[in-house]
């Protein structure tokens, strides 16, 4: 029997050991689980490993000592190790190990990755809680030293009450600006948000230019648009998650990067912003194939509510991630180490890589495998937090006979783990095919944003009725609010 041959009845006749087989002889065939390590009991070995996907990934086979001969695929086609196997051939490969000392390990493994043909890019998330007064995270007083509050500021707790570190004790009102000093005993955070004016003024006195994506907008179109979102479209509660990463993270899939106009006045994190309103609202966007109503859990080994949904979640990243490049929005809740279960974060998924394991005693088409999903940044203003956020999952499943996730394996389905930048399971993961950029904000509108967006239509021609001003003060830094926790993540407090 020719190898090609050994590699379609292998799955039907396997020796759980193998003879010892002596020099010069031919080497009885041997399965060899994926992550799994073998040992020879001569000096050469010819083994069988199964890869159950049919959108290919890097097979690399090694042993200790001796030499590695090709491997031969269920097609007959041969790679070297540590080359892609290539699509539509899932199956049994096999390869020959030779002049090895007797004893030598044997392993295997195989990784896939998916990536999009366009990378989503980074993007702020805006978030639409105004700038505050607070008690201090660390070394305050525990007392509120605020006695009364200057224009529309809100009171959030009483003059000379016991306070926790960090809650609110003055809140900007309606037109979305804290007029209130800070006094000595309290301290100040600044939210980057999307009615900002052009200054913010810190805790000691010291005034920073801040960004202001609506108010450049409304010196460009005449329009209330910062007035507006201030009103309407400001959060009053601690929650300082709450902002616009679904539109953020929509533009990101859907457009080329925002490049503003010189004439405008606005940076690419300005221009970005606008996008972002113009994509908030969910009811605009075209959903293909999804994934959604994930339970949070998190998942544990063992049956929990979250094993469900683990084969439809593979098999969507493999489909569009690897199989069309496309990429996928999705809500990958909290960050450690205190977000909540209902928090939403909402990112564009560019990549992910899979390393696949055999699983002890099952079929070799149920494996374990341990995911690595990056998505791009939503805290990225001013220079800082680019780094990509990457969750990480674990979990079983198993494969059809095609190389596809088997739907209708739900006992193969086991979510183990998830770790990296994530506390939870995702809550959903989807297609974006098409979206109408309309925002909550009525006088923003997509044909002004697109008009001074040089990437994406825009001319250049905007009369330039917002003409910049060389910097008279420092560029707003971003202040500790935990002294634990560093850079935009710290400073904004996601906790």
């Amino acid at each position: 029997m020719n190898r090609s041959m050994w590699a379609w009845t292998f799955g039907l006749v396997v020796a759980s050991t193998a003879a010892a087989v002596e020099p010069g002889t031919s080497p009885a065939l041997r399965p060899l689980a994926l992550g799994a390590v073998e040992r020879l009991e001569g000096d050469r070995g010819l083994f069988g490993v199964f890869v159950p996907t049919r959108f290919g990934g890097v097979l690399t086979v090694s042993a200790s000592s001796g030499a590695v001969g090709p491997i031969e695929g269920p097609d007959g086609r041969t790679t070297a190790s540590g080359e892609d196997v290539g699509a539509d051939a899932p199956g049994w490969y096999t390869f020959e190990v030779v002049g090895a000392e007797p004893g030598a390990e044997v392993s295997a493994a195989f990784v896939q990755e998916g990536r999009s043909a366009r990378k989503p890019w980074n993007f702020y998330y805006w978030p639409t809680k105004a700038d505050s007064i607070h008690e201090p995270w660390a070394e305050g007083n525990g007392v509120v030293d605020v006695t009364a509050v200057m224009g529309d500021d809100v009171l959030a707790a009483p003059p000379g009450a016991a306070i926790e570190p960090g809650r609110d004790i003055v809140r900007a009102g309606p037109n979305g600006l804290l007029e209130t000093h800070v006094p000595p005993g309290d301290t100040s955070t600044w939210f980057p948000n999307l009615f900002d004016a052009a200054t913010f003024q810190g805790a000691d006195g010291q005034v920073f230019e801040t960004p202001c994506p609506l108010l450049k907008y409304d010196m460009l179109f005449g329009t209330p648009s910062r007035a507006w979102e201030a009103e309407h479209d400001q959060s009053q509660g601690e929650a300082r998650w709450l902002g616009h990463c679904l539109g953020g993270a929509v533009a990101s899939i859907m457009l080329n990067e925002p490049v503003p106009s010189p004439e405008s006045g606005l940076t690419s994190d300005e221009l970005k912003g606008l996008w972002a309103e113009l994509g908030e609202d969910a009811t605009n966007h075209r959903i293909g194939e999804h994934v959604v109503d994930i339970p949070a859990g998190p998942p544990v080994p063992g049956p929990d509510p979250c094993d469900p949904f683990v084969a439809p979640v593979h098999r969507l990243l493999e489909d569009k991630l690897v199989g069309l490049g496309r990429p996928l929005l999705g809500n990958l809740r909290a960050f450690p180490p205190r977000g909540t279960t209902g928090e939403v974060w909402n990112h564009g998924v560019g990549r992910f890589t899979a390393s696949y394991s055999g699983v002890a005693g099952r079929d070799p088409r149920i494996v374990r495998v341990d995911v690595e999903i990056e998505a791009n940044s939503g805290s990225s203003l001013n220079g800082e937090g680019d780094e990509p956020r990457v969750a990480r999952y674990a979990y079983t499943l198993a494969y059809d006979r095609d190389g596809r996730v088997d739907l209708a394996r739900p006992d193969a389905c086991d979510w183990i783990a998830v770790d990296g930048d994530a506390l939870f399971a995702p809550l959903n993961l989807m297609e974006v095919e098409a979206t109408r950029w309309v925002g909550r904000n009525p006088y923003v509108t997509e044909a002004n944003v697109r008009s001074i967006d040089l990437a994406n239509g825009g001319g250049g021609g905007v009369p330039p009725r917002y003409v910049p001003q060389p910097p008279r003060v420092p560029i707003a830094a971003i202040p500790p609010a935990e002294p634990s926790r560093g850079g935009l993540m710290r400073w904004l407090g996601r906790r």
